[in-house]
């Protein structure tokens, strides 16, 4: 039986792989493991920390994954975790499996004066799907776009070539000055980094020109984009690794003295990078404090290969290569990004701060809203948010007394892990710190500094020898300095006509809503929800622009959902009537009041979301085509890039499928019944969301634009 097992799934290399990795991860879970190895550091050790070690059947040269399935290869062959050969192909060069997951990847040749460049099925061995045609040049590297939508070739002749992914056809071609051995694309789409030697050029893709030529002290090891591309890390031989800030491009840090520096990552939080500085030993690099710094030491040598990662319990995992293992490690250690979830709730409460309330007038809302009081409101909310962040972080805190500054007559209170307070203590009670008793913090009040670590910025301090209190007060520092000195910082004024224009949206969604009801054609249960937002941020090229993002979508309530939105297994917004209220919405609002944003040639991001319950299939579902056929169409999937297939001959059978064809359904009325959109430059992203719960109320769509360089 295990026999017969285990031939099955050899068919299957890509099941294989993933298989057997789940496998592996869930013996983590269960508390066992075949490695344990820890992190440690002056400050800081981690111990009984379990690893996952997979060992590998042979020698590798290069390593390629999508999420938990990995592959890597050698000169000749390309294998899956089993050691399963999925590839027999002389001399690769590079190898990387497509970014959406859709059982495809590529492979560069060398060749006798000519390279080749082919796209393989991972469901077969050796199963080639297409040859990328180069007939004009030489193949040197390749790499994907980051939406998996097409992939980038540098060739020869000096350029890098762009390809269509689906159609597999040249669509563009950009000249360049780096003739690369290496190519990364920016998660963003924007830039393409292309290095050799010691040489880095980086492309601006959308315009097709070139950003930054940066020469390096000594060969490239590495270049990497952190997650949200707002650095590029590249590593040099010289065990240098250079930050640049993608808005510019200058070095925003450089940290040194990184022994072998093999390679890199960033952490998907954008605060640390992962570094292999020895044969036995990876670097935890804190991007925001450099007295921060862990490691991890290895049992095995070779390391090649880094990437985080998060395991199905939202752990986040460091997977790394030996030389003959893969090991997946747990760094659930390393601090979280405490200021990007300061600002988030900051941006929330903020948002709901500057609308008008109800009864309002206008003099009172201007003279509760304006820049002074919003500034001093911004205060607020970031003591408040950090101080209850510091409570459910911290334990509690007990400070030790430091020197005394008789002619300021200031007392230092050293804190353990915190910047020391300054309390001012007459000379005649100094005496009353020295003998022994525990100093008490009551009416603490935190913030946290650019370090990303908790500061106090108020507390009572309690002598409990004399029942005296000393009063420590910085909260007129100025206020989230890190972020009031960032270009994303939005002028009040924009942020005013963004909720005016909200309003304007609601008075839309009431009229249309008013009328459904009316006509009986859904109930009082069905609710449109419409947001708007400025946000701030640098295009390609480097310039600095404010988009416009506008949201619409909806809500039934559970008992109402099978009437009013769409019944198990249909996915056609006319089969909803709270989708076709939706929509109704939107089309009134981008030709009437919104229709200002709606401009020729100008750029535009709709971002459609298809949702699906989790209620079983007992039967295919028939499909007429009537949005087309798609394979391995990339979506992004909980926010991971995915892949979906659907076609008229295989029908639907997958709620990734129904979620799938109710975004396209949006697309579908966008495209015909607002024909001024198709005059935009207008990108689609498609998403699914799968609730894990059964419920018609959970087959919904929804729908975000936002308009590029709108002010």
């Amino acid at each position: 039986m295990g026999q017969l097992l285990n031939k099955q799934i050899c068919k299957k290399p890509f099941l294989a792989a993933y298989c057997a990795t789940r496998l592996a991860l869930a013996c983590m879970l269960w508390g066992g493991g075949w490695a344990a190895v820890h992190a440690q550091s002056a400050d800081k050790t981690e111990v009984d920390t379990t690893s996952v070690a997979y060992k590998l059947k042979y020698l590798p040269k290069g390593f390629s994954n999508y999420q938990f399935s990995f592959y890597y290869y050698n000169n000749n062959n390309a294998y899956n975790l089993r050691g399963y050969e999925v590839l027999h192909s002389k001399d690769i060069l590079q190898m990387k499996l497509n970014p959406a997951g859709d059982d495809s990847y590529m492979v560069l040749n060398a060749g006798k004066g000519t390279n080749t460049l082919r796209a393989y099925d991972l469901k077969e061995a050796d199963s080639q799907m297409f040859r990328v045609r180069c007939q004009q040049y030489n193949p040197l590297a390749f790499c994907y776009a980051s939406d998996a939508r097409g992939f980038y070739v540098m060739g020869s002749d000096k350029q890098v070539h762009v390809y269509d992914a689906k159609r597999h056809v040249e669509t563009a071609a950009i000249p360049a000055m780096v003739q690369a051995n290496r190519l990364v694309a920016s998660e963003n789409g924007f830039y393409l980094a292309l290095s050799e030697g010691k040489n880095l050029e980086v492309l601006a893709i959308e315009a097709k020109m070139q950003r930054a030529k940066l020469e390096m002290t000594d060969s490239i090891k590495q270049v990497c984009f952190s997650n949200d591309s707002r650095w590029m890390a590249v590593l040099t031989a010289d065990a240098v690794c250079r930050i640049y800030d993608t808005r510019n491009f200058e070095v925003a840090k450089t940290y040194d003295a990184l022994g072998l520096a093999t390679c890199c990552a960033f952490h998907p939080e954008n605060k640390y990078l992962a570094v292999v500085t020895g044969e036995h030993r990876i670097a935890l690099i804190n991007l925001l404090n450099n007295k921060d710094r862990q490691y991890i030491d290895t049992k095995g040598a070779g390391m090649m290969f880094l990437d985080f990662m998060r395991d199905a319990d939202e752990r986040m995992l460091l997977a790394y290569n030996t030389e003959f293992a893969i090991v997946f490690k747990p760094v659930n250690f390393l601090a979280p990004n405490r200021q990007v979830m300061l600002r988030d709730e900051l941006d929330s409460k903020m948002k709901e701060w500057l609308k008008r309330m109800d009864g309002e007038s206008l003099e009172a809302y201007n003279e509760r809203v304006n820049e002074e009081t919003r500034m001093k409101q911004i205060s607020l909310f970031e003591t408040e948010i950090a101080t209850r962040m510091a409570e459910a972080t911290l334990e509690g805190i007990t400070p030790k007394v430091g020197n005394y500054n008789a002619d300021m007559q200031m007392l230092t209170l050293e804190i353990d892990n915190m910047p020391n307070i300054y309390v001012s203590v007459p000379a005649n009670e100094v005496q009353d710190f020295m003998e022994e008793g525990e100093l008490k913090i009551t009416q603490a009040k935190y913030c946290l500094n650019e370090k990303d670590e908790f500061e106090l910025v108020y507390t009572e301090v309690v002598n409990p020898r004399t029942g005296k209190k000393y009063v420590f007060d910085n909260q007129e520092r100025k206020s989230l300095a890190y972020l009031e000195n960032d270009d994303n910082f939005v002028p009040l004024s924009q942020l005013q006509l963004s909720q005016m224009e909200e309003i304007k949206l609601q008075e839309i969604r009431n009229d249309i809503l008013t009328a459904a009801k009316n006509e009986n054609v859904i109930s009082d249960h069905t609710s449109i929800d419409v947001k708007t937002q400025v946000l701030k941020e640098n295009d390609a090229t480097g310039k600095r622009i404010t988009n416009y993002e506008i949201g619409v979508s909806y809500t039934v309530d559970a008992e109402y959902s099978s009437r009013d939105d769409f019944p198990a297994g249909h996915f056609k917004c006319e089969e909803s009537n709270a989708a076709q209220a939706m929509l109704a919405v939107v089309k009134k609002a981008l030709e009437g009041e919104m229709a200002k944003y709606v401009v020729p040639s100008k750029g535009l991001k709709v971002s459609i979301t298809g949702m699906a319950d989790a209620s079983p299939f007992s039967h295919t579902v028939n499909y007429d085509g009537c949005y087309g056929d798609y394979e391995r169409e990339p979506v992004k999937k909980g926010g991971v890039l995915s892949a979906v297939t659907v076609g008229k001959r295989t029908g639907i059978s997958e709620n990734d499928q129904l979620a799938f064809l109710r975004a396209m359904g949006v697309k579908h009325y966008l495209v015909e019944h607002i024909p001024s959109l198709n005059a935009m430059k207008v990108n689609y992203e498609t998403n699914i969301d799968i609730s894990d719960k059964k419920g018609s109320e959970f087959r919904r769509i929804g729908v975000v634009f936002t308009f590029i360089d709108a002010f």
